[in-house]
């Protein structure tokens, strides 16, 4: 059966964060299937659009798809680089399955996000459990000091992973680490409102994007120089910031996780569960 394998990421008109943040998972899962051609495709319009603009291509998402399935592929293996089974992703898989049975395709199958599954009866893997061991216990911050981890957020129930990712830190008795989301509930100013009834005591945060790429955008929302930026507001609140200007995908062990979700779906498991 012929097969390839599809990597699709949000993209980023930074060049750094291309090179930084997302080409380091394709290449990790170049490496771990030499044996299968691996394309990129950018979800975001407008990126390719500006990225168009500076005569830099890249195909969205159907349009790899057409030109898979006009090249006679028979098994297509998506590996999406989203974080969470959010909005994004639902859409993702939602246009691609549309090319389902189209020229030779007999079968798709989709790696799921960095955070889907969360253990259930132990019939699938606990994602979260996987990045909490193999991520944040190896980003080693004291417990006498305080990990602020930052996502986007979204407006469906995807956004309740960063709850779910909370709970499961506190089960582990990681009462210093704390998530939050840029774009819905609990934004960082909520864990800052948190913390102030709290009485809180531990005065040194460390900053770190929850985000495969930590482009512009975030990099000013969390880091930058105005008042307004997360790293800002906890200074003036009077505390000591370790900041992380870097997206998660710089880390080979987020690398690794994305490579063991496609060889899920390479084997076809949980594929009735996404």
């Amino acid at each position: 059966m012929k097969e390839i394998i599809l990597v699709t990421s949000f993209g980023s008109t930074v060049d750094s964060a291309r090179e930084k943040q997302i080409f380091p998972v394709v290449e990790d899962i170049r490496k771990a299937n030499p044996e299968h051609e691996v394309r990129v495709a950018f979800t975001s319009r407008i990126v390719i659009k500006r990225l168009k603009d500076r005569n830099i291509v890249f195909q969205n998402e159907i349009e790899a798809m057409e030109s898979i399935v006009a090249e006679g592929y028979e098994r297509i293996i998506v590996q999406p680089t989203h974080l969470v089974g959010g909005a994004e992703f639902d859409k993702l898989r939602k246009n691609i399955m549309a090319f389902n049975g189209q020229g030779s395709v007999q079968d798709i199958v989709f790696g799921r996000p960095l955070l889907y599954f969360m253990g259930q009866e132990e019939e699938v893997p606990d994602d979260y459990q996987t990045l909490i061991d193999r991520f944040i216990k190896a980003l080693q911050v004291p417990t006498t000091e305080d990990l602020l981890l930052v996502g986007h957020g979204g407006f469906n129930v995807g956004n309740a992973s960063y709850a779910v990712l909370q709970l499961k830190l506190q089960y582990e008795g990681f009462r210093n680490i704390s998530v939050a989301t840029l774009e819905n509930f609990p934004t960082p100013e909520d864990i800052l409102a948190r913390w102030e009834r709290e009485g809180h005591e531990r005065k040194k945060v460390h900053l770190h994007p929850l985000l495969l790429v930590c482009g512009d955008h975030a990099l000013n929302d969390l880091f930058g120089e105005e008042e307004d930026s997360l790293l800002s507001e906890l200074t003036t609140a009077g505390y000591e910031v370790v900041p992380y200007e870097k997206g998660l995908g710089e880390y080979k062990e987020i690398q690794d996780i994305y490579v063991d979700h496609l060889a899920d779906a390479m084997q076809g498991l949980y594929q009735k569960r996404l």
